[in-house]
């Protein structure tokens, strides 16, 4: 009896095997191609009508709203995207609630309304979260930490930039 199984499960592995070796060959064919399921890459692009993920960002990315997000995301999160003389920022200085605060006090900074109505506190917050390396002021220590009182800050320009690189080079073919 055991023979007989191990029969059976031998041509099932030569079934399988078979079986795999047929589909990524399949597979492979259409990588060497450019086509994916047997469509053209320009069939595909052509297909696509709406708009990327990233000319989505780049079409906000000078909103209030972007940037509160960005300011929230780097109290939370940290950032190390500079290199300045100061170091990286570490992340999870504040609570998300009070995150929001100190987000909407940098923002009221650069001359920017925040969405939501500003909390008498967010002043208080910034200062004992941020001051010590962007100065009360926001204005960054001697170029040690960033200024937060530009109209555009350094880490939200630094991605614009990027994202039209990026879609400039796509829409070039690259």
């Amino acid at each position: 009896m055991l023979e007989k199984s191990l029969g059976y499960a031998t041509i099932i592995i030569i079934l399988c095997y078979t079986l795999y070796n047929v589909f990524t060959d399949k597979h492979s064919q259409h990588e060497k191609n450019g086509t994916r399921n047997g469509v053209e890459p320009s069939s595909r692009i052509q297909n696509h009508k709406s708009a990327t993920h990233d000319e989505s960002e780049l079409s906000h990315i000078n909103s209030v709203s972007y940037a509160k997000k960005y300011i929230t995301g780097i109290i939370l999160h940290g950032s190390h995207q500079f290199g300045l003389k100061g170091g990286a920022m570490e992340g999870g200085l504040a609570n998300e609630e009070d995150a929001g605060r100190i987000a909407c006090y940098v923002l009221s900074l650069s001359g920017k309304k925040c969405p939501e109505p500003q909390a008498p506190d967010a002043a208080m917050y910034f200062t004992s979260s941020c001051g010590g390396c962007h100065g009360n002021d926001g204005r960054g220590l001697s170029g040690t930490y960033p200024d937060l009182t530009r109209k555009k800050l350094m880490g939200i320009e630094k991605r614009e930039t990027f994202l039209r690189s990026k879609l400039s080079k796509k829409a070039i073919g690259q």
